[in-house]
């Protein structure tokens, strides 16, 4: 969701920037209203459609409650290799959130990790 709000605030800040970029042109044809109004439904046009789908697309989203899933995994290493072995289990689960690392001596040279994650899952 983020990332759509993200989407959206930059496309209004790009419209933005162009009818700021193209104000000149807009007081300068300020004579002829047909060319005025062209102009500014030419940028309309381009952006108001993408706008639309972003915020029907976070109306949907932020009506749906979805159901946190979560995953613990366990992970046999050596104090050498732990932060190796542990950056390996993150990236494989990079679509989840990392909540919690504990790590235990089992054995001098053995050290067990249990890794939870959690995520937002919306189903199908």
């Amino acid at each position: 969701m983020e990332i759509l709000l993200k989407a959206r605030d930059g496309l209004i800040a790009e419209m933005a920037e162009e009818i700021r970029l193209r104000k000149d042109a807009f007081i300068d044809s300020s004579g002829d209203h047909n060319v005025l109004g062209f102009e500014f439904q030419e940028i309309e046009d381009r952006y108001t459609a993408r706008l639309h789908s972003l915020n029907s697309i976070l109306e949907n989203l932020e009506y749906r409650r979805p159901r946190l899933a979560h995953r613990i995994e366990t992970l046999s290493s050596t104090r050498e290799s732990l932060k190796k072995d542990l950056n390996d289990l993150v990236c494989r689960f990079d679509q989840w959130d990392l909540v919690d690392v504990n790590v235990s001596e089992m054995t001098d040279s053995t050290l067990l990790a249990v890794v939870s994650f959690t995520a937002d899952d919306y189903g199908e």
